[in-house]
């Protein structure tokens, strides 16, 4: 399951970040491109990133972490950021205003200062 959902996100590699984004015609945030990509596997998520750690799948210790997981990043202890284990430390996501969609190693101090937590919902 976990490689259709790598494949799946991998076809949108390079579209820009749009908040409130949720398909490839309005292009993506983080959380609408996670729920996306999830439902076009037969997955449904909640809507925001905040929801999808609270209220799907179960917990995953980091060093427990497989390609497919989701990987969450908060801001004053509250999440705020979604993305998607590839493996190898690395995830793929839609990260902010002015940027795409991109696999990014979540090994850099921004990060891995900023790590919250991890769901398998698979």
């Amino acid at each position: 399951v976990f490689a259709a959902m790598i494949t799946e996100a991998e076809k949108y590699l390079g579209y820009p970040y749009v908040w409130g984004g949720s398909s490839p015609s309005t292009s993506f945030d983080c959380s609408g491109f996670v729920q996306y990509v999830f439902r076009n596997c037969g997955i449904t998520l909640t809507r925001v990133s905040r929801d999808q750690y609270a209220k799907n799948g179960t917990y995953v210790e980091k060093s427990q972490l497989q390609p497919g997981d989701l990987v969450f990043f908060e801001k004053n202890g509250d999440v705020h950021h979604v993305g998607i284990y590839v493996g190898e430390g690395k995830m793929l996501h839609a990260p902010h205003t002015g940027d795409v969609v991109r696999i990014v190693d979540m090994n850099t101090p921004y990060y891995t200062s900023t790590y919250y937590g991890a769901r398998r919902v698979y």
